[in-house]
């Protein structure tokens, strides 16, 4: 308990100043948790998949996160524009996002009722997870990287719980002082997978001499052609669906040359708006940050918005967004 009281109070630290900088206004990075803290908070999450509860015994009501790769992609083959992706955020170690609220169960649960309403106009809706699969951390961490990757049996329960939505799961990274390219290569095994997608967050991009928390991280073109390409080479060669690259972003300065970014065949790139405030902020800073060439993705946050966008409203913004995501 101790463990996920200082996990929920480092998340709301870090979402509010996320918030406020946004807004023009801190200009301290918040502090992400220490290797240790996020270590401990998966030992409990693990610890909690092996309690018997019922006729279950692990969180996801599966089989204990075997999956199948060869089951066909939900979006039929096709991805952004015909359908659009409804999707839970956050890691069971990050007590303040809705996936570190909710236990697997809870959050299918709720993601079922929050996707309802987007139904309907000709677009079909899927249903996903965004887990933070990278975790960028305070301190170096054992390789030095300031970065602690989630043990493949987390992975593999929300990509469980995301088949039984036949949904999707995207896999988020916070690099840390790693590369994106070098963490998109490491989740090989999960994206070969055709239901499987890749999440940036340029904000933990510190590069080798920075660090989380103290550093403001970015991303250029350049590193993320280099991960699209990489994903559009593995989708040709394995004869896989679309999938998505998104890219978080809630400031100008989070991507550098953003006219240079390229949407190489398979990949459906996707710049996502973090951006937290009031409804009249939020869609200011959709519209100064969305590219009409690629597709456009809008995060919502339950406890910190300054009143939470209906579905309704969130589908009226222009362009109206492929990829909806609730923290």
């Amino acid at each position: 308990m101790v463990t996920q009281r200082l996990s929920l109070a480092l998340c709301l630290l870090a979402c509010s100043l996320i918030a406020a900088s946004a807004a023009g206004g801190a200009s301290t990075r918040p502090m992400p948790p220490t290797s240790g803290e996020v270590d401990r908070a998966t030992e409990q999450f693990l610890a909690s998949l092996d309690r018997p509860s019922g006729p279950r015994a692990n969180a996801s009501g599966g089989s204990g996160g075997t999956g199948d790769p060869s089951q066909p992609d939900p979006g039929g083959g096709s991805l952004f524009p015909d359908k659009r992706v409804v999707a839970f955020y956050g890691a069971p170690q990050m007590g303040a996002t809705i996936l570190g609220r909710k236990s697997i169960k809870g959050a299918k649960s709720r993601l079922r009722k929050q996707a309802r309403p987007y139904g309907g106009g000709g677009r079909g809706v899927i249903e996903g997870f965004d887990l933070v699969a990278v975790l960028a951390t305070a301190d170096r961490g054992g390789d030095g990287k300031y970065r602690t990757r989630q043990p493949g049996r987390v992975i593999d329960q929300y990509f469980d719980a995301a088949r039984q939505l036949n949904g999707r799961l995207a896999l988020d990274i916070q690099p840390g002082r790693s590369s994106f390219m070098a963490e998109v290569r490491a989740l090989r095994e999960w994206l070969v997978r055709p239901d499987v997608d890749i999440a940036l967050d340029p904000e933990w991009n510190v590069g080798k001499k920075g660090r989380p928390g103290k550093t403001t991280g970015s991303v250029s073109a350049k590193e993320l052609n280099r991960v699209s390409s990489y994903m559009s080479d593995l989708i040709d060669r394995k004869r896989l669906p679309a999938k998505a690259l998104v890219i978080h972003q809630f400031r100008n300065g989070s991507v550098h040359e953003r006219k240079q970014i390229k949407e190489p065949a398979g990949v459906d790139v996707t710049l996502n708006f973090d951006g937290i405030g009031s409804k009249s902020a939020k869609t200011a800073g959709y519209r100064r940050l969305t590219r009409d060439e690629l597709f456009a993705g809008f995060s919502l946050f339950y406890r910190l918005d300054s009143g939470l966008m209906s579905p309704k409203q969130v589908q009226r913004l222009e362009p109206s967004p492929d990829f909806v995501l609730y923290q």
